[in-house]
């Protein structure tokens, strides 16, 4: 790729990837917890498809893999995030509490975030990447909620906002080690 300056800010409609790993999918289905922060946190990576090639999604979503397979992709924009935060507020949107049995609406918010890295660590983000900079992901972004990953209530409210964000968002799906195309 050229060598072209990644913006820090996100525009509202700049499509981001998240790579899936097999065992976050059942058959051709992508379960919610592959949308999931790690235990404890509230970010979830992302590449930012402007700033690298689906290729490189690609190949990067197979060394998640210990055996070297990707799952699936999901690509989404801010906007979709933004629909999906305003969802979260609404009666479609309803949990119950396993201890209390008391029903709200799940309330998850999420936003994204650019965030480069090398290797598995954060670099200084308020420092100008390049597409070409010699750190191994001047494309990545997080897709960061609003409070981490627990169990209990808040597991069950965050897979409640990842099963729309899945819904409505694009997929693709690894089959015999060919991705299939953009399914909406």
């Amino acid at each position: 790729m050229a060598h072209i300056l990644i913006p820090k800010e996100i525009a509202a409609d700049e499509p981001c990837i998240r790579c899936i790993k097999p065992d976050k999918m059942k058959k051709t289905r992508i379960i919610p917890d592959a949308m999931f922060p790690r235990e404890g946190g509230c970010d979830a990576s992302l590449l930012r498809l402007n700033y690298t090639t689906l290729e490189f999604c690609i190949a990067h979503g197979k060394t998640l893999d210990a055996n070297g397979r990707l799952g699936g992709l999901v690509k989404f924009t801010q906007s979709l995030v933004d629909t999906v935060n305003q969802w979260a507020t609404t009666d479609d949107a309803i949990v119950e509490d396993a201890e209390t049995k008391e029903k709200l609406p799940c309330g998850v918010c999420a936003h994204i975030e650019y965030s480069p890295m090398d290797n598995d660590e954060y670099v200084d983000k308020n420092k100008d990447y390049y597409t070409d900079s010699p750190i191994t992901h001047p494309m990545h972004a997080d897709l960061m909620f609003h409070e981490p990953l627990e169990r209990g209530l808040v597991r069950i409210r965050m897979r409640k906002y990842a099963n729309q964000l899945i819904k409505l968002a694009h997929k693709a799906i690894m089959i015999e080690q060919s991705l299939g195309g953009w399914a909406v």
